[in-house]
């Protein structure tokens, strides 16, 4: 938790709370010839921006206003009083059960599982490498597992440092909280089942080695099972308080287009969503999961408590370029991404979004994730040379249009782009890119993120930021050094 709140107040952009000194911001378009990396040095002045709109859009001042506004709204909406109870939990189960407690038990009922789901196929396998006077040689006895949620019950009784078992048609842990009242974890599944091949285990049993003449052979011995996962189209894991529902996360999951029970990243499709409710309110929704093979891709994630919508993200795009590859390979011993042409995998026409409390937006597109992606390397690259330098920013600036959005409202206040700076090295100068931001009350001034959300007028909010984050921090009784 602790964690969304940092992630969702930087995304803001304070980024300064580390900084010892106030950072004044120079007044935008100034020049100091003595200071050439100034925040505010407009080496290269950008020009009016598409769809500048003087006299509609908040002024800098005016912005940073708001900003601190909205970030002190979303501070005092989610205080860490909200997370006390879950936290101590937490804390509490984290400190006996998995520290404490003896888990054998478990891990044992989960090699016989795995064990009774194995079937010799009575085929072996052999790969083999030869390095000068040296030869490896791999033989593998395949199996086959088939490993569904079903073969996975029992319920597990935590007492005097140790689980229990008993058998069962379900999933459950039983144990108790600090005062003694029942606790239950519970997983649950339904709907129809996709069986994909997943992975391949590969346990080392035996070796020896051969010597012949100046020739040396290592033979090393190993079952191979293939493990195909039986994917139940819902899952869904309860952490219940005696009658009280706690925690519940429901996933549901689409796999289609599977070729037998493989699943080839180039063809394959599939959607997911997730959600986890708190018994305090607060709900985290994945939701909009989706991928199909060299065509679309898309993820949206939304924190709400109690209905009102605090932080929305969401980010899409056409994927293009993936090689024919199932997922089953990547736990190959002689699976090697040099095999597989990458060069021309690719996203285009990205768009990304946040929101938080409705309040402030960040939309945008990026045309090209790989062209973006080799300009910046090159530019960094060239970072002696000012000309070719800027020219490639300049390029991945082509690339973007990332705005600032205020109250829902199509208004454009501020763009986000790449600038490049002067740096000092000890013998010549070098260039760096930092991201700005445009503002479009006059469409031509800017202000690098370090200087806009600067300690000085941002001060009660980072004042509150880290009051709020030492609060969380003390629930786990943990203390953040700033």
């Amino acid at each position: 938790m602790i964690a969304v709140l940092i992630s969702a107040l930087l995304s803001i952009g304070f980024i300064s709370c580390d900084k010892d000194k106030n950072n004044e911001p120079d007044t935008p378009g100034k020049v100091d010839p003595d200071n050439p990396n100034n925040p505010n040095d407009t080496i290269n002045p950008p020009s009016p921006p598409p769809g500048s709109n003087p006299g509609q859009a908040k002024t800098p001042e005016e912005q940073k206003q708001y900003l601190e506004t909205v970030a002190l709204d979303f501070m005092n909406k989610v205080p860490a009083s909200d997370f006390k109870t879950l936290g101590e939990l937490g804390k509490f189960l984290y400190d006996i059960y998995f520290d404490y407690y003896d888990w054998s038990n478990v891990e044992w009922w989960g090699k016989d599982v795995y064990n009774a789901a194995r079937e010799a196929l009575g085929t072996t396998t052999y790969d083999r490498e030869t390095n000068g006077y040296y030869t490896y040689t791999y033989i593998y006895t395949n199996y086959k597992a088939l490993l569904m949620a079903s073969n996975f019950t029992g319920h597990f009784l935590a007492s005097h440092g140790y689980w229990s078992y008993e058998s069962a048609n379900d999933l459950q842990f039983i144990f108790a909280d600090k005062q003694g009242q029942q606790l239950i974890l519970k997983v649950e599944t339904s709907g129809e089942t996709a069986k994909v091949h997943a992975f391949d285990v590969n346990d080392w049993y035996d070796s020896y080695t051969q010597h012949s003449g100046n020739s040396t052979i290592y033979n090393d011995y190993y079952n191979r099972t293939a493990c195909t996962i039986g994917v139940p189209e819902k899952i869904v894991v309860t952490l219940l308080q005696g009658q009280t529902r706690l925690i519940r996360t429901t996933v549901k999951i689409d796999l289609r287009s599977l070729n037998g029970q493989e699943f080839d990243l180039s063809k394959g499709n599939f959607t997911v969503s997730a959600t986890t409710e708190l018994n305090n309110g607060y709900k985290f929704d994945v939701s909009q999961v989706a991928y199909t093979g060299n065509s679309k891709a898309s993820l949206s994630w939304v924190m709400s408590k109690n209905s009102t919508k605090l932080i929305t993200m969401g980010v899409a795009g056409d994927i293009s370029g993936i090689p024919s590859v199932n997922v089953s390979e990547f736990t190959s011993p002689a699976f090697d991404f040099d095999d597989y042409n990458i060069d021309d995998a690719n996203a285009k026409n990205v768009v990304v979004s946040l929101d938080v409390l409705g309040k402030v937006q960040m939309k945008g597109t990026v045309a090209d994730i790989r062209r973006y992606v080799d300009y910046l390397i090159e530019a960094d690259e060239n970072d002696y040379a000012e000309g070719t330098f800027k020219s490639y920013i300049n390029q991945a600036n082509a690339l973007t249009d990332i705005n600032v959005y205020y109250d829902g409202k199509s208004t454009k206040h501020a763009s986000i782009r790449l600038e490049p700076f002067r740096e000092e090295g000890w013998y010549q100068t070098y260039w760096t890119a930092e991201p700005v931001l445009v503002f479009y009350s006059d469409g031509s001034s800017y202000s690098t993120f370090e200087a806009f959300f600067n300690q000085s007028e941002f001060k009660r909010t980072i004042n509150t930021f880290k009051t709020l984050a030492n609060a969380y921090a003390n629930i786990i009784g943990q203390q953040i050094d700033w």
